[in-house]
């Protein structure tokens, strides 16, 4: 059984570098929220430079997966205290990347918006890029 509702999506990602320097990015879009087969999914679009980007992320209890496709590919997976494979399309080939989860959580939007969260270190081809904190607030949109 699927249930799908339509959602406005308040996305954050703090990136830390080991020199200390700190970027965030905010994004601010609409999207869908499904349930389906007890796993909840959150789907959206964001228009970069290179194109168009849609993003679904696969949220369970105890782990998430964040896949992007369009003008950028990637696949990010989670597993709370643990290390897992991840991989980035880039122009030169499929590089692999490792996310090391610190933290991740998930609660559905019932009182309070749904929200993602996850904070995690990211390793491309053996080398440390930075600790990211996502944080991706949903509630329904209610129609007019």
């Amino acid at each position: 059984m699927e249930n799908s509702t339509p959602v406005s999506i308040q996305l954050n990602t703090v990136i830390s570098q080991a020199d200390g320097t700190k970027e965030e990015f905010t994004l601010t879009s609409t999207g869908e929220w499904i349930t389906k087969n007890n796993i909840d999914y959150l789907k959206y679009e964001e228009t970069q430079e290179a194109g168009t980007v849609r993003t679904i992320i696969k949220m369970e209890e105890h782990q998430a997966v964040i896949l992007r496709s369009g003008a950028l590919k990637m696949r990010l997976a989670f597993r709370d205290g643990e290390s897992m494979m991840s991989s980035y399309d880039s122009e030169y080939g499929t590089l692999s990347l490792i996310t090391e989860t610190k933290k991740y959580t998930h609660r559905i939007p019932q009182e309070k918006p749904g929200r993602f969260y996850v904070n995690y270190n990211l390793e491309m081809a053996g080398s440390p890029v930075g600790n990211y904190t996502m944080t991706i607030d949903y509630k329904e949109v209610t129609p007019r």
